[in-house]
């Protein structure tokens, strides 16, 4: 049995205190032979852009807290310095890009006597240039007799990511859909045996627009150009954590439970709880 924790798109300082404080009390319940966290919104990197992407220094931090691996999606080659970042041994950036971008598509994993290959696609509703991600998988699954696979699939379609999964039921252990940052309540095993939820969810601050203040994004839709004067921030309080819990047997899931729940920031700056309806699971098997 090999069991994964999968963390949706971790969104600013606010996400990376929240991974913090509550990763050390998951691991004990869930006891997971990998974490794999979405890390494409872990900073803001040009603000008065509105780009996101990753920082040398908090990479360090994410990676400090224990994950195995990083992946990424359209915000993935924001930064200015994201051919340091995407270099990184345990990061990976969608396949279906650029073959001559920096950074991989793809990630094999070791622990313990147990495997695990990460891959990374974007749909093009996410990222305009990427390239056909079934076309890229295909290359990555042709003559595949290793670990089992799990995709993180960042994209806007739910259509496009449940297509995939059933296009591939079976071959690969789980689908995960990230992007949205929106969790949605559709987590399942298909027939085959793939795991699958169409969006995560996000890690951040919950009290603004996908873990964002929303001045400078709901100013950026009226305009259609980067708002002057205003800055991408992270939003405030309460706090939110999305993961999927998965338990493979062999190369398919057994089990997949999704949590998506309200949580104290850290920093005493909210103390709202969750309430009734906040936290949503979707369950198949026996998690």
């Amino acid at each position: 049995m090999t069991r994964i924790l999968f963390f949706g798109d971790v969104v600013g300082k606010p996400g990376l205190e929240i991974l913090a404080q509550e990763l050390p009390a998951l691991r004990r319940l869930h006891r997971p032979d990998f974490v794999v966290v979405n890390g494409e919104n872990l900073d803001v990197t040009l603000p008065e852009l509105g780009k996101a992407g990753m920082r040398p220094e908090s990479l360090r931090a994410l990676l400090a807290l224990g994950v195995d691996a990083v992946t990424g999606g359209n915000h993935s080659f924001d930064p200015p310095w994201a051919e340091e970042v995407l270099g990184h041994a345990r990061v990976v950036r969608p396949l279906n890009f650029s073959r001559h971008a920096p950074g991989k598509g793809s990630l094999l994993l070791r622990k313990g006597g147990k495997e695990l290959l990460v891959v990374n696609l974007a749909g093009r509703s996410a990222l305009a240039h990427a390239g056909d991600p079934v076309e890229a998988f295909e290359g990555v699954l042709h003559g595949w007799q290793g670990a089992p696979i799990l995709v993180d699939f960042h994209s806007e379609s739910v259509f496009e990511k449940l297509g995939f999964a059933y296009l591939f039921d079976g071959q690969v252990a789980a689908v995960l859909g990230t992007h949205t940052h929106v969790a949605t309540q559709d987590a399942r095993i298909l027939p085959q045996g793939t795991g699958y939820v169409s969006d995560v969810g996000m890690v951040g601050a919950d009290g603004g627009f996908q873990g964002y203040h929303p001045d400078f994004l709901v100013e950026a839709i009226r305009r259609r150009l980067p708002p002057k004067g205003l800055r991408l921030r992270p939003a405030e309080g309460p706090g939110r954590i999305s993961y999927v819990f998965l338990e493979l047997k062999g190369p398919r899931a057994q089990g997949i439970l999704h949590v998506s729940e309200v949580v104290d920031l850290p920093g005493g700056n909210t103390s709202a709880a969750p309430q009734e309806g906040e936290a949503q699971e979707g369950q198949e098997g026996n998690v």
